[in-house]
């Protein structure tokens, strides 16, 4: 059997925390305010998943502002491009919009690839 390291772990919780945005997310649309039960289930069930998938990678080492910055990247891309497929918007998709998303996905991947510099030593845990 395969052994995953934590580090590993944690992205994998985090890319997954963002893709279960989707699900409360798009699941907003539909409850009505939270007037309809099942919708208002399925988007509080997504939501308290990704807060999983966001929190735990924090406690395997991931820096909280790495982690979020992708974990949201991620969550407001797919979001816009799921609610636009799905005919959930009024305006339609335009090349500035685009532009502004890739923006999103180059501001997570520099955050990612910048190296980090830990405020007087304190590194955090080792896997």
């Amino acid at each position: 059997m395969m052994e995953i390291n934590n580090t590993v772990l944690a992205w994998i919780l985090i890319i997954a925390g963002g893709f279960l945005q989707l699900g409360w997310s798009i699941g907003l649309a539909y409850t009505n305010s939270f007037t309809d039960p099942m919708w208002d289930a399925v988007t509080i069930i997504f939501l308290v998943l990704s807060m999983i998938c966001l929190e735990y990678p924090m406690r395997l080492g991931i820096a909280f502002t790495t982690a979020y910055a992708v974990w949201i990247g991620i969550g407001v891309f797919f979001t816009v491009v799921v609610s636009y497929a799905l005919g959930l918007e009024d305006n339609e998709f335009t090349l500035g919009m685009g532009v502004c998303l890739a923006l999103i996905i180059a501001g997570v991947v520099g955050l990612k690839l910048t190296p980090v510099e830990y405020i007087d030593g304190h590194e955090p845990p080792s896997e």
